[in-house]
């Protein structure tokens, strides 16, 4: 089993391209990146992409047996081109490889959103306000997107909440406090949208921080017992 990702430098993207690497049902990952400075591994091809707006329709016409794509890419203070124009240029060029390939399951597209986007862009927001609604647009331009290439794609966006991590000092102690309603360890959140890229059946196609956690904290104990 082939998955594909992108935003394997940052931190979500990093430990989803862990989850990924130890998945023993996942046999190749192929990271798309600006340059090649990620771990190496067996199981790790990377794939140069200078213009994530431009997608190659050789190299993913190479990557068309891949079940899925973990969308992990994004900025921090808003950008059009990184949260919203290069998803959409990733779906709509491999929409075209995949038309190819009629026989094939539903390629499952597994997008990072999060828990404060906004998708109505008319709504005044008092902080954050154009990063939280450029992200929000993508999310809803991601569905549509499913909605309207049913019979090849199925999109999962996933809404967390505050990420908790090893490196953010007190994060997990804040994380513990609010709950699951609130706050994900980063482990968890990894877990889940590898999850989802692999398999995800019956999951709704937008999913909370709640069902994250639950999810991502059951794949992880049987990932110890196993």
């Amino acid at each position: 089993m082939k998955i594909l990702i992108t935003g394997a430098s940052g931190s979500i993207g990093s430990e989803c391209l862990v989850q990924c690497l130890s998945n023993p049902i996942i046999s190749t990952v192929v990271a798309f990146v600006r340059r090649d400075d990620l771990l190496k591994h067996p199981k790790l091809k990377c794939v140069i992409i200078k213009d994530f707006s431009q997608w190659p329709e050789d190299v993913l016409q190479s990557h068309a047996n891949a079940v899925g794509m973990i969308w992990a890419m994004g900025s921090y203070k808003g950008s059009r081109a990184v949260d919203l124009e290069y998803p959409l240029a990733f779906m709509t060029a491999m929409a075209r490889v995949l038309e190819t390939q009629p026989t094939r399951p539903q390629f499952r597209y597994v997008h990072l959103g999060g828990m404060f986007t906004r998708q109505d862009q008319e709504r005044k927001l008092w902080f954050l306000e154009y990063p939280r609604k450029i992200r929000g647009l993508a999310e809803a331009k991601v569905v549509e997107f499913a909605d309207s290439h049913d019979s090849m794609w199925r999109t999962f966006v996933v809404r967390p909440g505050g990420v908790a991590t090893e490196k953010m000092t007190g994060s997990r102690t804040v994380a513990a406090i609010l709950g699951e309603n609130w706050c994900v360890l980063i482990e968890e959140l990894g877990a889940f949208m590898t999850y989802l890229t692999v398999d995800g059946e019956g999951e709704n196609t937008v999913i909370e921080n709640a069902r994250i956690v639950r999810k991502g904290r059951e794949l992880l104990e049987l990932q110890k017992s196993s």
